[in-house]
């Protein structure tokens, strides 16, 4: 049996994109498989806990400062020491940049890093750029597998040398087309209903979405924006809001495990980041059979079909944004059509049981390796 440790920063991710994959995978190969899930303290890991999974608790800090860092690397490398993981599969920012510096010392373990997206984005610094180039090449050789969310980042690992061809794998984003799907809107059918489920931090680029709404609302005031998240602008936000004078149109909701419902009250799924992976907050409510508006970015741009499953509009233009959410407000048959084809395309390129067998592949290829079939390049060639 090969035992994976699966590393988070959060709970709430944790349980959201990792735990349900994992519990099904430790069902599915009992006698090969065995993933616990590492993640800091929270709500989410009594939930878990109480579905049969382990869950290793650690503090795994998302700061960058160099001691916020050194803390959370010691922080995993005490777990590693006291249970002998087969493998190590990384999620994230800090997870992965201190899993593979641990990777440098210890190699026994098979380390897997899942990029969730090349933190490069167009408020992205020229210096910060190379310096992250930088780092991901000097981290190059500490990983085993490397898996791709985008075709998108896998094209910038190719120009910038950051990993070779061997080392890469696209394994996709996956959403529970089961539990997201087709139900009826709730709510009134004269007010149009967006939603936007994004972090408040930066990169998430609300401010456009103010913007779009402070000049909608002259157009066409019958339309609501609902927003989930939770993150360190949450308060800046919120007083922007009252101070423009937008809490008519804009509501902000407590964070929830409970997507699809949320998803039910909405027309219309917004992400205006600056950049992101393969964001699942468009491929959720596109399930939904929701029609979606994004920024013209690196992973979003990968989940939309301009004009057919919604639109995507250029960034810092948030009167093109107002111009699109009328569009959809005046054109209800439109817009349900958009819906059901977003759904479709979901269907055919991003579901959960897509990603699960990509990761059984992966994850029975390691066993291969672990029992002495083969090494591990040849077994996750015969697995592909």
């Amino acid at each position: 049996m090969v035992k994976i440790l699966e590393v988070c920063t959060a709970s709430s991710p944790a349980y959201a994109l990792v735990f349900k994959r994992a519990q099904v995978l430790n069902e599915r190969y009992p006698q090969q498989l065995k993933i616990d899930i590492l993640c800091s303290a929270g709500k989410e890991v009594e939930l878990m806990r109480q579905q049969g999974m382990k869950v290793v608790i650690t503090d795994l800090h998302r700061s960058l400062k160099p001691w916020r860092l050194l803390q959370s690397l010691l922080n995993l490398k005490t777990v590693l020491a006291q249970t002998d993981y087969d493998v190590v599969h990384l999620h994230f920012g800090v997870p992965s940049l201190i899993g593979r510096c641990l990777a440098v010392f210890m190699r026994k373990p098979i380390w897997i890093y899942q990029s969730h997206g090349y933190s490069l984005s167009h408020n992205t610094s020229t210096l910060g750029k190379y310096t992250y180039l930088a780092i991901e090449r000097l981290l190059k050789r500490t990983v085993h597998l490397a898996l791709f969310q985008g075709h998108e980042d896998m094209q910038l690992a190719r120009r910038y040398r950051l990993l070779d061809e061997a080392q890469m794998v696209y394994l996709g984003n996956g959403i529970d087309t089961d539990y997201f799907q087709v139900q009826p809107r709730l709510g009134s059918e004269h007010t149009t209903i967006f939603g936007m489920v994004a972090r408040f931090e930066p990169i998430k680029n609300h401010q456009l979405l103010l913007d779009a709404v402070k000049h909608l609302r002259l157009l066409n005031p019958n339309f609501k924006v609902l927003l989930i998240g939770q993150g360190e602008l949450q308060t800046e936000l919120s007083a922007k809001i009252a101070a423009h004078q937008l809490q008519a149109w804009i509501e902000m909701r407590a964070y929830s495990t409970d997507m699809a419902s949320f998803y039910q009250e909405l027309d219309v799924g917004l992400l205006t980041s600056l950049g992101e992976g393969l964001p699942r907050a468009l491929l959720e409510p596109m399930a939904c059979a929701k029609p979606v508006i994004c920024t013209d970015v690196k992973g979003s741009r990968e989940a939309v079909k301009d004009q057919q499953t919604g639109f995507i509009v250029p960034l810092a233009a948030p009167q093109i944004l107002a111009a699109k959410m009328q569009w959809l407000m005046e054109h209800p048959h439109e817009r349900i059509q958009m819906g059901l084809a977003a759904r479709e395309h979901v269907l055919a390129n991003f579901t959960a049981q897509q990603v699960l067998e990509r990761l059984a592949n992966i994850y029975l290829a390691c066993h291969a390796q672990r029992q002495g079939l083969a090494t591990f390049e040849t077994s996750w060639e015969i697995s592909r």
